[in-house]
């Protein structure tokens, strides 16, 4: 579509804003429905600018000719669809003289339409659907672009009038001002009027190509999917749309998004199906909350089973014995994971970029709902949750310390068994290994016996001891003290990481390998303790939905 329709469309609303107070929806209504073709009705009490946001639309096309009339139950098919012509009936030919009446207009504004009798509503009916009026043997095609029909009631369900009804895509509710500032800038400002500003109003030949081009514009298989769960919704609270009904909403749904600009209808164009069924001020309020609820689903990013099946897979048990690799696997699941989470996110970040720009770009709304955004809120707080659950459980994985836990219930066990675990030996030797964490300072080394008794309650004394013998050698051979070596230097050291302690306790004896003879019993000594207390396993994943 070309930007200078664009551009009119928004001098047009823009005008049109300016002379009506709390009229931005109503008349956002009106002249979506006459570019797409269709028809509309509003409800409100006598007295709320209804005949002049009327008149005001027609004067949005140019050389538009209006029809304008106020029905009472007593109103000929003359008064509508103008007088029997006489030459035709001297000739034996029924037909009427339409210029000037609605057969003849462009737009039409019908002020108390329910008040149509049967003369004038048989006729009614067929020209406001298929553009055709029929008298005698003629059928005229019509060149109406829409009717505002107008009421302060809505039709009786049992007095015939539901088809007529039913013809009217577009029904909006027109209340008295509710703003006190707006009111009172009604009542006592003066009032400028609608003037269509100067090449704004648009021609008949614009309509036909934003009604051609609105054909063009695709509909994406999400929308579809949205626009059919709200039809099931409307029909479980008791709201009908006809079949037609619906072609004709899909038909403004598309006009809605090619004069926006778009080439697709997006979520923010779904909103107006709020306009299209039910009735002002009754069950529009039921029709809201079911379009509404329908748009927080579409625009919510499809992550949500992404994430789940990510997170069921790094929830899901490791296989094997070896905790080295489980916790290798398990970490990798990590980074996984959170590769999916970060696809996550920019997909939610850039849905909600897509919701705004529609719904900045769209002339038809005046207000973006929360509802429109909820959804990318929802997604976005399911995405911290994970992440925080994530975060944790980095934590955990990492933290994870075998050897912390492990080597006081070995104690334990030991104490139960033996009565106490730090004897010291009686000859005085060195315990021939000693445990530690990689990268331990030599004083947190653990020693422990040929028997693999732990001795950490002798660290301190048998490593005294060591430094002692090392200061007596090199002093007896007539150095100096500052010479001597380090007490741990050339004791046999037996590093334990997660990996290490979960083989040993599981009877693999690669970690005692490279140990001189004395060590390598002391170690297996160990083993056998080892495997006398629980070994942890993975801790599991927290739950997000818990967080």
């Amino acid at each position: 579509m070309s930007e200078s329709i664009v551009s009119q469309i928004s001098n047009l609303l823009a005008a049109l804003d300016d002379a009506f107070v709390e009229r931005q929806e109503q008349s956002r209504a009106c002249l979506l429905a006459l570019l797409s073709g269709h028809h509309v009705f509003l409800h409100g009490p006598p007295g709320t600018a209804k005949s002049l946001l009327a008149r005001a639309i027609a004067d949005c096309f140019s050389d538009a000719r209006l029809f304008d009339y106020l029905l009472t139950r007593f109103s000929h098919p003359d008064e509508l669809f103008g007088p029997v012509s006489i030459p035709g009936l001297k000739a034996e030919d029924f037909r009427r003289v339409t210029t000037g009446y609605l057969p003849d207009a462009h737009v039409a504004f019908v002020d108390e339409i329910f008040k149509a009798n049967s003369a004038i509503l048989n006729s009614l009916l067929t020209l406001i659907n298929e553009r055709v009026f029929h008298h005698g043997k003629h059928r005229d095609e019509v060149p109406l672009i829409g009717l505002i029909g107008a009421s302060n009631e809505l039709p009786d369900a049992a007095g015939g009038l539901g088809a007529l009804y039913d013809r009217f895509l577009v029904r909006a509710a027109v209340p008295p001002i509710a703003d006190d500032d707006a009111f009172s800038a009604m009542v006592f400002e003066p009032q400028r009027g609608f003037a269509a500003p100067e090449g704004a109003a648009l021609t008949l030949a614009q309509l036909a190509e934003i009604r051609t081009g609105a054909e063009t514009v695709t509909v994406p298989s999400a929308i579809r999917e949205a626009v059919v769960s709200i039809r099931h919704a409307l029909r479980e609270a008791g709201v009908e749309g006809s079949d037609r009904r619906w072609r004709w909403a899909g038909q403004l749904l598309r006009t809605a998004a090619y004069t926006s600009g778009r080439r697709a209808v997006a979520a923010v164009d779904v909103l107006l199906l709020e306009r299209c069924f039910g009735d002002p001020g009754g069950s529009e309020r039921d029709v809201r909350v079911i379009v509404r609820r329908a748009l927080e689903s579409l625009v919510a990013p499809s992550t949500r089973d992404g994430l789940r099946a990510a997170w069921g897979a790094l929830c899901r048990p490791s296989d094997g014995d070896d905790l080295g690799e489980a916790l290798d696997r398990r970490l990798a699941a990590v980074e996984r994971f959170e590769s999916v989470l970060s696809q996550a996110e920019a997909a939610v970040d850039a849905t909600r970029e897509g919701v705004l720009a529609s719904a900045a770009s769209s002339p038809w709304v005046v207000d973006t709902p929360p509802r429109l955004v909820a959804g990318v809120v929802a997604r976005r707080q399911e995405i911290a949750r994970y992440r925080e659950a994530l975060r944790r459980y980095q934590e955990r994985l990492e933290a994870l310390d075998l050897y912390g836990s492990l080597m006081p219930k070995v104690r334990s066990v030991q104490l139960s068994s033996v009565g106490h675990a730090d004897l010291w030996l009686t000859d005085q030797r060195p315990p021939p290994l000693w445990l530690c964490r990689p990268d331990d300072e030599p004083d947190q080394w653990v020693p422990i016996s040929e028997e693999g008794l732990v001795l950490s309650g002798q660290s301190a004394a048998i490593a005294g001891q060591l430094q002692r013998a090392a200061n007596h050698d090199v002093l007896a051979a007539g150095g100096e003290l500052k010479d001597a070596s380090p007490w741990h230097e050339g004791v046999q050291v037996a590093e334990l990481n997660n990996a290490s302690l979960y083989r040993l306790a599981r009877r693999q004896e690669s970690t005692v390998q490279g140990l001189l003879p004395e060590a390598t019993r002391a170690m297996r000594a160990f083993g056998e303790w080892l495997r006398g207390v629980a070994v942890a396993e993975l801790p599991s994943p927290p739950d997000p939905d818990g967080l």
